[in-house]
């Protein structure tokens, strides 16, 4: 006898997660509370554990619950691309472009999943800083690409707000009179703020290491060099997060294609991106 598992429920599961609380999750999957509630019990008793922890103060996942998110994520991820109708006939290419910034897990997560929905699909993936990649959009020799938002530049398919985080090596000392920095190099608009951030609220800073690269300020992080500001899943690999100096402000994402396709490939490509950037 079997035990497989009902995608409908672990994608219930998914939604309670990520929207916080089961009564919005039910409005935004477009069910009634109970029928959610009773999806998740149902999830419950097949894997015979605890999930969801509820107290009046809302859900928060159990031990067994976090480590079935990325299980339950990446099932749903491979469904909804098997699912896609195959459209291609021969070999095809598509070219996209990311800002090395979200390089990280999820994006490339996508393009391995996609790549094995679609063997025929031959993927082309540039990654530079976001001057360079509008303008090779703009020559159009992007499909998709995935960046912050560039001035006057194509409105995107959609964009969303992500946090930027502290971070440093474990037990990093911030006893100290001026904050050292691993930062971003020039142009980048996140350093900007960054920057920006320290000084509205007095905080002596100095930059002790810059790059281009997102792996060499990660590894610079790593190593003690200074405290770094990335995004909440592309941290240095052993690093802490770091709560005492002042919030960051959030940072714009954006997905764009070219203006007028219709091409269903791109499509999708366009939407599995967005989906992993809404998990982060």
């Amino acid at each position: 006898m079997t035990n497989d598992l009902d995608t409908a429920l672990l994608r219930s599961f998914v939604g309670v997660v990520r929207s916080g609380s089961i009564n919005r999750a039910a409005i935004l999957q477009g069910k009634t509370q109970p029928a959610l509630s009773q999806q998740i019990q149902r999830l419950e008793q097949q894997l015979g554990q605890t999930l969801l922890l509820r107290s009046p103060k809302g859900i928060r996942l159990s031990p067994e619950g976090e480590a079935l998110l990325p299980y339950a994520e990446r099932i749903l991820s491979l469904t909804d691309q098997l699912s896609l109708k195959p459209v291609l006939q021969g070999e095809q290419q598509r070219s996209i472009g990311l800002v090395e910034d979200f390089v990280s897990g999820h994006l490339n997560r996508v393009l391995a999943d996609f790549a094995c929905a679609h063997p025929r699909l031959r993927l082309r993936v540039d990654v530079a800083d976001k001057q360079t990649l509008f303008a090779a959009f703009e020559r159009k020799e992007l499909d998709v690409l995935v960046s912050m938002p560039l001035a006057a530049a194509a409105t995107p398919d959609q964009a969303l707000s992500l946090p930027l985080n502290w971070f440093a090596a474990p037990g990093f000392n911030l006893q100290v009179a001026s904050i050292p920095l691993v930062i971003f190099s020039q142009p980048c608009t996140w350093r900007d703020r960054i920057l920006e951030t320290l000084n509205r609220a007095n905080q002596p800073w100095h930059i002790v290491f810059e790059s281009s690269s997102l792996a060499a300020l990660q590894a610079a992080a790593e190593a003690g060099l200074g405290v770094t500001a990335l995004l909440a899943d592309t941290p240095p690999q052993h690093s802490q997060l770091i709560t005492e100096l002042p919030p960051l402000p959030d940072v714009t994402i954006a997905v764009y294609r070219q203006q007028g396709d219709t091409d269903p490939i791109n499509q999708q490509l366009a939407g599995l991106f967005l989906r992993e950037l809404q998990r982060s």
